[in-house]
C-alpha cells in the first residue's frame, strides 16, 4: 500500500487495501476513526500522531502504527518549532497494546528530523503475507554537508520478533560531493523483494527532496 496517494485528500481517509489479504487503514487527525484510535487505546508515545496506521493481518492480529512528533527538547536548532520523532509499532490485545518495535530520533544543535510521511508506507514485497513497515525521514541541518535520507524496514521474518532495518541515502549540498548509500547488516539479509522496495522508495523520496 502507498500512503503517497492518499495525502492529497487526507481529510476523511480512509483507504482499505489488501495485498495477501492484509487490510490497512491509514488516518489523520481530520479523521473519527484516529480520534476512535485513541479513545480506544490511549496514545501509547511521547508527542502526537500525525498519522495512525492500522493493519489487520490474517492468522497475527491487529497492528496499530504510530508515528508521532513532539516539542523538540532541544530548542537550539534554528527552526521556530523543532520536532523530536516517535513511532512504534503496537499488537492489539485485549482493548490493550503490546508494544512490538519503537523508534525515536530527536532535534539537535544543528539538524531536525522530520517524517517524510508520504514516503512512509506499509507492503507485503516478498508475499509471505506479514507486512513490512517503512518508515522514512529526512535530516535537515545547518551548512553544506551530505544530509541522511533514511527508510528504516520494520518486519517480522520469523512471524514472532520484529527486526529493524535501515539504508540511508547520504544527499549532497555541494557540486564536488557525490550521492552514496549506506546499507546496514540487517538491510542485506532482507529477501530481495523487501530490498529492492525500500530502495525505490530512497530513490523516488530523493527526487521529493530536489
Amino acid at each position: 500500500m502507498n500512503f503517497r496517494k492518499l495525502l492529497p485528500v487526507a481529510a476523511c481517509v480512509m483507504s482499505i487495501s489488501s495485498f495477501a489479504q492484509i487490510r490497512t487503514g491509514v488516518y489523520f487527525s481530520s479523521d473519527k476513526k484516529y480520534k476512535e484510535i485513541i479513545e480506544e487505546v490511549g496514545n501509547p508515545l511521547p508527542g502526537n500522531p500525525v498519522m495512525i496506521v492500522q493493519a489487520f493481518v490474517p492468522n497475527h492480529g491487529s497492528y496499530i502504527w504510530f508515528l508521532n512528533e513532539s516539542k523538540a527538547k532541544n530548542l537550539t536548532y534554528p527552526d521556530n518549532n523543532p520536532k523530536d520523532l516517535h513511532s512504534g509499532i503496537f499488537l492489539e490485545d485485549h482493548g490493550g497494546l503490546l508494544p512490538k518495535i519503537t523508534f525515536k530520533d530527536f532535534a539537535r544543535a544543528l539538524s531536525q528530523p522530520g517524517y517524510m510521511i508520504n514516503f512512509c508506507e506499509i507492503g507485503d514485497a516478498n508475499k509471505d503475507g506479514f507486512p513490512e513497515f517503512y518508515l522514512t525521514y529526512f535530516e535537515e541541518s545547518d551548512g553544506l554537508d551530505a544530509k541522511p535520507l533514511k527508510v528504516i524496514v520494520y518486519t517480522s521474518l520469523d512471524e514472532k520478533t520484529f527486526s529493524k532495518s535501515k539504508i540511508t541515502g547520504w544527499i549532497p549540498f555541494q557540486e564536488e560531493d557525490a550521492y552514496r548509500e549506506v546499507k546496514d547488516e540487517n538491510f542485506k539479509l532482507l529477501p530481495k523483494e523487501i530490498r529492492l522496495k525500500a530502495e525505490r522508495i530512497v530513490k523516488e523520496a530523493r527526487k521529493r527532496i530536489h
